[in-house]
């Protein structure tokens, strides 16, 4: 009787082992599906549909801000360059900025460097000419639309990008008045 419950006993403890060393094997490759870039996505694009695609990945390699549903991305602001295959957080993007109500949206070639401001961003806009002291800032709040693509040349060789700004309608007055009399830069906040 006591060798059979011994028996009994290992038959026990081998099942428990494998079952337990299964679960170990399959908790590292079990996976999930996972939004990942489709090809390179540059800083500051707006994320559309054709540039993720979900992939299985392991779930040991997912966290909490890892998204597996491809809407949770579709349509906002990436806040970082993601390559192609990355899998992709909430945190490297944001939505996609809407023109608040009462406000008027014009482009507005910048003089100062348009490199780290994002669509979304909230500038004050300043003129270098044409005005003293507190006169010089033309907007408080303008809120980045969309940054121009470095396209085109400019007469002068540098590149001419124009940057949407949404604002109201006063302060899209002034801008538009003083932009033609000399340089505008976006303060970033």
């Amino acid at each position: 009787m006591a060798d059979a419950l011994r028996r009994l006993t290992a038959a026990l403890c081998v099942g428990l082992a494998v079952l337990f060393g299964i679960e170990a094997v399959l908790a590292v490759v079990e996976t999930e599906p996972m939004v990942v870039a489709a090809r390179s996505i540059r800083r500051g694009d707006i994320i559309l549909a054709a540039d993720v695609q979900l992939a299985d990945m392991p779930v040991s390699a997912a966290g909490p801000s890892w998204t597996g549903n491809i809407e949770d991305v579709v349509g906002k602001v990436a806040q970082i360059d993601i390559e192609a295959a990355d899998p992709i957080s909430t945190h490297m993007a944001r939505d996609a900025p809407v023109a608040p109500t009462g406000t008027t949206v014009i482009e507005v070639r910048l003089a100062s460097s348009v490199d780290d401001v994002l669509a979304g961003d909230q500038v004050r806009l300043v003129s270098a000419v044409g005005c003293e002291g507190a006169d010089c800032t033309l907007a408080e709040n303008a809120t980045v639309m969309n940054v121009g693509k470095p396209d085109a040349i400019g007469a002068l060789g540098g590149n001419d990008r124009l940057v949407s700004f949404a604002m109201p309608p006063e302060a899209a007055a002034k801008v538009m008045e003083l932009q033609q009399a000399g340089a505008i830069m976006a303060v970033v906040r």
